[in-house]
């Protein structure tokens, strides 16, 4: 009996209190948001995804560190070329990210970030498989559900993102499932709600081609160009201009 005690007494002493763990995590917590403000340099982006995971080592259901960590991963997959060389990189962020948002989603069923992430990673996964793959695998309606859930909770939320993510999505289907009109109103919305977003313009512009419609088109290429972009918002607006250059020369 005495010697149980005396454990539980040098537990007391020498094992911090709830409240040091929680100050740790929150430290930890503004470390990776750091990290996050300067992802354009290179490896901040990774070591943003180290801090929130020491997080996790304190605080296992810490659901802000779960959704940062997926919204980390599908950065870093979304800065890759969609080229046949990088299908198994944008797989792996795809991958990593998933059960991140997914744990997050079990913490917190209605918080937006979770949805969103969720979405966002399963389309750096399907890039990675190919579409037709992921739709094989019922990634479709997966996708689908989550993007309409953070549409529910927040259209406008990171700059009119659940807007853009639907949009796109209607837009990189394959035909027959391809629906260029649903992708023209979503993207039409989230330009209306986020004009200074040069992604937004790019991928409502693709859309108008796809449709056949021109003329919108080049407005839209052009207003990207000629936009100043706003950094803290968008820190790859860069090559999302040169992006709208290139669409220019290809088809005007």
């Amino acid at each position: 009996m005495k010697t149980v005690m005396m454990l539980a007494v040098l537990i007391c002493i020498f094992l911090p209190a709830p409240s040091a763990f929680s100050q740790q995590a929150d430290e930890l917590l503004r470390d990776g948001d750091l990290l996050w403000q300067t992802r354009a340099e290179e490896g901040k982006t990774l070591a943003s995804i180290d801090a929130y995971k020491r997080v996790l080592a304190i605080d296992a259901d810490n659901y802000e560190a779960c959704w940062k960590i997926a919204r980390s991963y599908f950065f870093l997959g979304d800065a890759l070329p969609e080229t046949d060389e990088m299908r198994d990189r944008h797989r792996e962020m795809g991958e990593q990210g998933m059960p991140y948002a997914k744990k997050a989603l079990g913490v917190n069923p209605g918080g937006i970030e979770g949805h969103y992430y969720y979405a966002l990673c399963i389309a750096e996964y399907s890039i990675g498989i190919s579409i037709i793959k992921a739709l094989a695998k019922g990634l479709g309606p997966e996708y689908e559900n989550h993007v309409g859930k953070a549409l529910e909770i927040d259209r406008h939320y990171d700059s009119a993102g659940p807007l853009r993510a639907m949009g796109r999505y209607w837009y990189k289907l394959p035909w027959p499932k391809r629906d260029i009109k649903k992708s023209i109103q979503y993207l039409r919305e989230a330009a209306e709600a986020a004009p200074f977003s040069v992604r937004g313009r790019v991928y409502l512009s693709e859309s108008y081609l796809k449709g056949g419609d021109k003329e919108l088109a080049k407005e839209e290429l052009r207003t990207a160009l000629e936009m100043q972009p706003d950094i803290s918002r968008e820190v790859d607006a860069e090559r999302w201009q040169k992006r709208a250059g290139e669409l220019l020369k290809e088809n005007f």
